[in-house]
């Protein structure tokens, strides 16, 4: 039975209640981030990403070939491969393989110890999570000892790991010194840690691992770590098993270390990690007359279960292919908003953040992780971290195509495809308006009002697109946008048959319903002249990039008219100084990147620049955040996580000492009003367009632009 929407709501909330968890998810991933920045600092990351990526996609395009030479190599060396198709048949195997290692140590009567039952030690493995291997092994009457630390507080508080490579991140020091038993200090934790499982590595029979790669050309499988609990766990049993998916496969050493690059920098910020091991096949030694010994001091057999469970599946499809990539760093979490507000548990299943979004439905079905993918708010911040560059944003809209939706956001798609519908719904509801928790303050005036069919008395024509936010919720941005362009001498023409873009539905996961509104704006932009100027950068995205991906109708000329008011503006004022009061100096502005300006559209420098020519002096903002926490229909499906994410972007403003707060973004700028509002802060929230047209000088003069 999939979990309810309200079940799932209540998890939601007691994750935002939880001090202790902000505490832990909010000090543990800004310090994780800090960390990574430090190490890139000393290796390019944009050169690192493009040689990764290109390796990691030759790898996939060869992955059967490579899987059988790692096979042979891995069998020369004295290796056992062991192929999965799903998880039911990855546990059987191991299960087989720990249970003829229990026989065979019985029957030779070597002792492994003072342990009546047969243990097995384990080092931290997503893979194994994946084949919910614990529960299996112990249900055979098995011990299982996780060895990591983090795996070890997270298996003794019975729960799972909440992120992909700090699985305990959810934990404080005194959850784990509840758990061992032990004053809450990290060394006392450690020190309990290190004693108690000393006698565990000795006792085990069975070492069982993952892989961060597997060398096809050596049959060498790699592990990095930084506990130095995976030697003791692949060394000292007499058989190790290691479990990975087919996904891990690479051709070379080559490949192997371009991974090793940029894996410890983007996971844990280190430019390497204590440990990395190099294993090909069982110990074995011939120091005695050159003869071949197996089983010397390290184990005596050495077992590699390679796992398709819905990766093949994803390989042959090309929206998703790339997510087969991944090197499991966490990078995606580490910068994901909503995720450090909720933290691993909500926001994924067993493989959780984005990538985990990503992943789920292929592993363990689309009921798994429909409801963790609407936690999304599409800011793009995961991939702009990725080191291979992974359209996460992308491929979990595809997912979220299937997934379940929420009444409210099916009635506010359903309403949205019928623009007459829902003009009068919006004048009516407008008195009303910022009363339903997450929903925007609606303008009783649309900018649509204000604006005749055509204006201005210059020869050069401009067509204003608003975009249904301004035009029902910010008119002033559309208005500063119309100032602009008619103090710059251009003729102005506002269709008003225009409606929306179709973000708000593709992102909701209805793409058709976005194709259409797209079309039908399209339609109603045809016959328009000159540039087409939108005061909203999103729609922008949406117009000029998003779009086809929704199937919509692509109109090569009609797109090439496309300006985002930002760039058109920066370009009028560079152009003509002379439009900007000189008397109009010296305000400090708080100036916030929206999601899809700075990630999708590359807007960073432009902004500030905007602003810096009409006289304004830009203060940056310390965010411990990449999100406002708008993201179109988020804010109305996950309000107090919206708002959550408001705060962080309050609190931070409020240490630039400045009162008025920027961006070229509509949605952010009401939804950073409201939650401001809200707290009663005194915080002028503006639209770049706005600054700009305050400083004016009317009179300039009309003069038609080249």
């Amino acid at each position: 039975m999939p979990e309810s929407r309200r079940h799932f709501g209540r998890r939601v909330d007691k994750a935002l209640d939880d001090p202790d968890l902000q505490r832990a998810l909010t000090s543990g991933l800004t310090g994780i981030r800090g960390r990574r920045d430090l190490a890139f600092e000393s290796f390019d990351f944009g050169k690192g990403q493009a040689e990764l990526k290109k390796r990691r996609l030759a790898n996939l395009d060869r992955l059967p070939e490579l899987i059988e030479q790692f096979t042979e190599r891995l069998e020369a060396a004295g290796g056992v491969v062991h192929y999965a198709k799903d998880a039911a048949e990855a546990r059987d195997i191991i299960g087989q393989i720990c249970w003829n290692a229990d026989t065979a140590n019985r029957s030779s009567g070597a002792p492994r110890g003072s342990a009546r039952r047969m243990v097995v030690t384990k080092v931290k493995s997503m893979a194994s999570e994946e084949l919910e291997l614990n529960p299996y092994l112990e249900a055979l009457g098995m011990e299982v000892v996780e060895t990591d630390l983090g795996e070890r507080m997270v298996q003794l508080t019975h729960t799972r790991p909440s992120h992909l490579i700090a699985p305990a991140i959810h934990l404080t020091k005194e959850d784990a010194a509840a758990v061992f038993g032990t004053d809450a200090t990290i060394e006392a934790i450690q020190r309990h840690a290190r004693e108690s499982l000393r006698q565990k590595f000795i006792e085990a029979t069975v070492g069982i691992s993952g892989a961060n790669m597997a060398i096809a050309e050596t049959g060498t499988i790699v592990l990095v770590t930084n506990e130095g609990n995976a030697d003791l766990t692949t060394t000292l049993p007499p058989v190790h098993i290691a479990v990975f998916g087919i996904d891990k496969v690479v051709a070379s050493l080559d490949d192997a270390v371009a991974v090793l690059r940029m894996l410890p920098r983007s996971g844990t910020g280190q430019v390497m990690t204590s440990y990395v091991n190099w294993i090909t096949g069982p110990s074995r030694s011939a120091d005695i007359e050159q003869s071949l010994t197996i089983g010397v001091h390290g184990p005596r057999e050495m077992h590699c279960v390679i796992l398709d469970n819905g990766r093949e599946e994803m390989r042959a499809d090309p929206i998703f292919r790339d997510a087969l990539t991944c090197i499991r760093c966490g990078a995606c979490s580490n910068a994901c908003p909503p995720f450090m507000a909720v933290g691993g548990h909500q926001f994924g299943y067993i493989y959780n953040g984005p990538i985990g979004l990503v992943l789920t439905p292929f592993h363990h079905g689309i009921d798994k992780a429909d409801l963790p993918n609407t936690l999304c708010t599409q800011c793009n911040a995961c991939q702009e971290v990725c080191p291979v560059d992974i359209p996460l944003p992308r491929q979990i809209l595809e997912h979220r195509r299937s997934g379940r939706k929420s009444l409210r956001k099916k009635a506010l798609l359903g309403v949205w495809k019928h623009p007459d519908l829902a003009d009068g719904l919006l004048r009516a509801a407008a008195p009303f308006s910022g009363l339903v928790p997450g929903a925007p303050r609606i303008a009783r005036v649309p900018f649509r009002d204000l604006a005749g069919s055509e204006q201005g008395r210059g020869d050069q024509p401009l067509t204003i697109f608003a975009s249904c936010m301004v035009d029902r919720m910010l008119p002033a941005a559309a208005v500063a946008l119309r100032q602009i362009a008619d103090t710059a001498g251009y003729r102005l023409e506002f269709p008003k048959g225009q409606w929306c873009c179709g973000l708000i539905a593709a992102n909701a996961g209805d793409f058709p319903g976005g194709a259409d509104l797209h079309n039908q704006l399209a339609e109603t932009l045809r016959n328009s002249k000159g540039p087409i100027v939108t005061p909203s950068a999103s729609c922008f995205g949406a117009f000029t990039i998003d779009a086809p991906d929704w199937g919509a109708a692509v109109d090569e000329t009609l797109r090439s008219r496309f300006r985002d008011s930002t760039r058109f503006a920066l370009e009028l004022l560079d152009g003509r100084p002379e439009l900007i009061r000189a008397d109009g100096k010296g305000l400090k502005i708080a100036y916030h990147d929206s999601c899809q300006s700075l990630r999708q559209l590359g807007l960073k420098a432009e902004p500030r620049r905007l602003l810096e020519l009409a006289g304004y002096e830009v203060v940056e903002i310390p965010d411990i955040a990449n999100c406002c926490g708008f993201g179109g229909t988020f804010s109305l499906d996950w309000p107090r996580v919206a708002d959550r994410l408001a705060r962080w972007k309050l609190d931070a403003i409020a240490k630039t000492g400045c009162t008025v707060v920027a961006s070229d973004n509509p949605g952010c700028l009401i939804h950073i009003a409201k939650a401001a509002r809200d707290r009663h802060i005194n915080l002028r929230v503006a639209h770049v367009l706005e600054l700009v047209a305050e400083h004016l000088d009317t009179r300039a003069g009309r003069v038609t632009p080249c």
